[in-house]
């Protein structure tokens, strides 16, 4: 098992229960089965998902909020991470206010 905290996301990779799979999960909740045995590989996948989601604004239209670095972001009323001070982006809450 690996864990460890990446740009604020507490990350961890350990065996599933079927032979050749590992289960990732960041800020506790679980992202992916991956069908591998090479741990730091799937560290490396999460490290680099993490780094491209850092790339935008935080769009709860995208990712949901356990791939946000705690403090970083607040939640809407529907539960969708939204940047602090911000309106929220997902499709549903747009489409509510009339602009999606």
């Amino acid at each position: 098992m690996i864990t460890e905290t990446y740009k604020g996301r507490k990350l961890r990779v350990k065996k599933g229960r079927e032979w050749g799979t590992l289960v990732a999960t960041v800020n506790g909740y679980h992202v992916t089965t991956a069908i591998s045995r090479d741990e730091q590989a799937v560290i490396g996948q999460l490290r680099a998902q993490i780094d491209l989601i850092d790339q935008e604004p935080v769009n709860g239209d995208r990712w949901p909020a356990e791939w946000y670095a705690p403090g970083t972001y607040q939640l809407c009323p529907e539960g969708h991470p939204v940047a602090i001070g911000g309106r929220c982006r997902h499709s549903y809450c747009l489409a509510r206010e009339g602009e999606g």
